[in-house]
């Protein structure tokens, strides 16, 4: 082809106007003399088709050449302004480099980058709490999220578009960096600009969380080590999205592994695997992540796949629809143990969720498939250096918060959360911690579930299994002095959430 010979500027090229990343630029080449150079055997690619409704959709004329890809690589080495052009792109890739490392310094979980018209805000969450880091002009944060996009993502759309929600996960090349596993990306149009969240996913390496450490009490730790002692059986993890439901799986899987000696096949179905867990064997779900009901195909088809693959245990990331729910229960009746996630308020909640969307009340009521329920939440903790004592501050909160904690909690050691320190960063909080509804199901709460309903389930594992409830656990570390009791009506329940529940 004559024209890879020529000096032509590479619009795609790294920092180019329509920059692309490293796999998409193999089969795509445009050009400043409007020339769209596309590999022909990548004709029908995803990626092809979607710069080319890029183009359209923004109105630049472009004529298609079918070319070879050999021939594509040479127009790219002889771009003209490819060195200028990459030192910018690099420029660009320092930046987000160090507003990650900032995050990962303090412990952040996410990174949220607010392009707005005139202003970029950069915010780190905390313990759970959104912080201002930084700000930047507009076109600064849009700069920094095209480069975050196009060119340290390794799965993504060929083409950023900050006008509609897209999808992304961090390279392995940027993640050394910055000294983490992995690092999921979503962006949405706002009404005046975009938002990127960049969650962090840290690597704990060989060393391992225990569940007395995040949280979970000495009674329902044996409950969880019983269940994961079962061979078969379906055991399901609920809270709400950033609760730490990945990190508690990822205990239990390191002790399973632990406990049979690295002799149980332990195979994870993740979107994407968000921790190391070593001797497990992880794999992803790869699918369009716009197309919703490519994803739920996805996961049935893998859960289904799973079981050729010989697994002792498989850990099932989400149950998302009916078909992923009949795929996992599937696993689970063919002799193996399973963990999975659902979104569910509390423990019992999930039996309800899962019959929302479709599974049968006859599988779902089975004590011997469903063998475990857990439900968790984070509470922030308070800083020990400067916390305030209850007696002296009580006055300033108001009246219902207080009447529920002076009825209800031991005053003499109750703490609210101090104006901040050194020692925290000048926040009042230091860490989070678990609180949990643990429950091993037996035939008798199944029976009262399937014919008396929710309500009356809870007040059996309550009165009759000596359940634990996330209230009761809330205010044990309220007395403790570890968690301030209007924050923990914030981040748990309300005080007396047992006697409205139980009513």
């Amino acid at each position: 082809m004559e024209d890879a010979n020529k000096e032509l500027i590479c619009l795609t090229a790294a920092g180019g106007t329509y920059e692309l990343n490293s796999e998409a630029r193999k089969i795509i080449c445009f050009t400043d003399t409007g020339e769209l150079y596309i590999s022909a055997s990548h004709e029908k690619s995803y990626w092809v088709l979607a710069f080319i409704d890029k183009l359209r959709r923004n109105s630049v004329n472009f004529k298609t050449k079918y070319v070879g890809i050999e021939d594509i690589s040479r127009l790219y080495s002889n771009n003209v302004s490819r060195t200028h052009r990459s030192q910018s792109s690099s420029g660009r890739q320092e930046e987000v480099i160090t507003i990650i490392c900032s995050a990962v310094n303090i412990k952040a979980s996410d990174i949220h980058i607010i392009v707005r018209d005139n202003v970029t805000h950069v915010k780190y969450r905390v313990d759970g709490e959104l912080r201002q880091s930084q700000e930047m002009s507009e076109n600064d944060g849009h700069d920094i999220c095209a480069t975050i996009y196009q060119t340290m993502c390794d799965v993504a759309e060929p083409v950023f578009n900050p006008r509609r929600s897209q999808d992304a996960r961090l390279m392995a090349s940027a993640l050394a960096k910055c000294g983490l596993y992995g690092g999921r990306i979503a962006t949405r149009p706002t009404d005046n600009g975009m938002l990127m969240v960049i969650r962090l996913l840290y690597d704990r390496g060989s060393s391992s969380l225990e569940l007395d450490h995040l949280g979970y009490t000495s009674e329902q730790i044996t409950m969880i080590n019983r269940m994961a002692a079962r061979r078969f059986g379906i055991n399901i993890l609920a809270g709400p999205t950033g609760s730490g439901k990945s990190t508690t799986l990822e205990c239990v899987l390191k002790r399973i592994i632990s406990q049979r000696e690295g002799k149980a096949h332990v195979l994870t179905l993740e979107d994407p695997p968000e921790y190391r867990i070593t001797g497990a064997v992880q794999t992803p779900i790869l699918c369009d992540k716009s197309d919703d009901e490519g994803i739920s195909r996805e996961w049935a088809r893998a859960i289904a796949n799973a079981m050729r693959l010989d697994p002792d245990v498989l850990m099932c990331g989400e149950i998302r629809d009916l078909h992923s729910a009949v795929a996992t229960f599937r696993a689970a009746m063919t002799g193996h143990g399973v963990w999975t996630t659902v979104h569910a308020n509390d423990a019992l909640a999930i039996l309800t969720r899962l019959q929302d969307i479709g599974v049968s009340p006859a599988i779902l009521t089975d004590a011997t498939l469903v063998t475990g329920l857990i439900s968790q939440v984070l509470a922030r903790k308070l800083c020990p250096d400067c916390r305030k004592p209850w007696h002296e501050h009580r006055k300033k909160i108001a009246t219902d918060i207080r009447s529920r904690v002076e009825k209800y909690c031991q005053l003499e050691q109750i703490y609210l959360r101090g104006e901040g320190c050194i020692s925290c960063n000048f926040s009042g909080i230091k860490g989070r911690t678990v609180i949990a509804e643990v429950i091993e199901p037996d035939d008798m709460l199944m029976d009262i579930y399937n014919q008396q309903g929710k309500n009356a389930a809870r007040r059996y594992w309550i009165e009759q299994l000596g359940g634990l409830t996330r209230r009761e656990i809330l205010i044990r570390m309220i007395n403790q002095g570890l968690i301030d009791p209007c924050e923990g009506e914030q981040d748990v329940c309300m005080l007396d959430d047992d006697e409205i529940l139980t009513l």
